[in-house]
């Protein structure tokens, strides 16, 4: 039999298709995230890949069926159910992590990150690329490598800034919609269906992480770690930037 093998290169590194399966190369920070995932089978989450195995050079994980939010966004993308289903897994998932200790070593993608009581876990890169849908209904969400401590607010800013979108008014057209989709709506269907932080709240702790990944592309980037390399040489941080001075601009249009 003949597996089917399908290859895609990310900032990170090329992942590869293989059957019913995905293998990506291992790195420093792959121990603390098969350790994320296991916790999360073990405990019978559903919607994240499984691991599988892993050697000295790659690691292998369950294929999680279904069309990835690429741009334009599959339909759902740009309806309230959409944001809805992917702020209930979010909370789902921040209620199960909650009681989760990573080991004392544990090492992520960001350098000299460690844990400590208080923090959850973060996916670190929840945007619509990283979903996965079918018929409509959100399959899994992917591609844990940036996962890091910090706070559930931070999740869920990141959901706002990629997925409301608050991103500028040019960026709505990219993502498939016909008109202007009413941002201040979208960021309050968000909320309601986390629950427990307020559309100001929310802002606030976007610009805040906008500022961290600003600074960690300048920082990091210049100094040729990735995937922050990749983003400075692609003008993430030209974007990053106009993005927060968009969204300083707008704010007492989105409350």
């Amino acid at each position: 039999m003949t597996l089917d093998k399908k290859s895609h290169r990310g900032a990170l590194h090329t992942v590869e298709r293989i059957g019913g399966t995905v293998r990506r190369p291992v790195n420093r920070w792959t121990p603390a995230v098969h350790g994320l995932l296991q916790y999360l089978e073990d405990k019978g989450f559903q919607c994240v890949p499984r691991f599988l195995r892993v050697d000295d050079e790659y690691e292998t994980l369950s294929w999680i069926e279904g069309e990835a939010g690429t741009r334009p966004w599959p339909e759902v993308l740009r309806t309230d159910s959409g944001l809805a289903q992917i702020a209930g897994f979010l909370k789902s998932y921040h209620r199960l992590v909650k009681d989760y200790i990573p080991f004392d070593t544990a090492e992520w993608c960001v350098p000299d990150l460690r844990w400590q009581p208080g923090l959850t876990i973060r996916h670190g890169d929840l945007g619509p690329w990283n979903t996965i849908w079918l018929d409509g209904v959100l399959q899994g969400v992917i591609d844990w490598d940036l996962a890091e401590p910090g706070k559930e607010i931070t999740d869920v800013a990141q959901l706002a800034w990629h997925l409301v979108p608050l991103r500028g008014d040019g960026f709505w057209p990219k993502a498939g919609f016909e008109e202007p989709p009413v941002l201040r709506e979208r960021l309050q269907v968000l909320c309601e269906s986390y629950g427990g932080f307020s559309p100001d709240s929310v802002i606030h702790a976007l610009l805040e992480l906008q500022e961290t990944e600003i600074s960690r592309i300048s920082t990091l980037g210049r100094s040729g770690v990735e995937p922050w390399r990749t983003y400075l040489r692609r003008g993430d941080l030209e974007v990053t930037t106009r993005e927060r001075d968009w969204l300083r601009t707008e704010y007492g249009n989105l409350i």
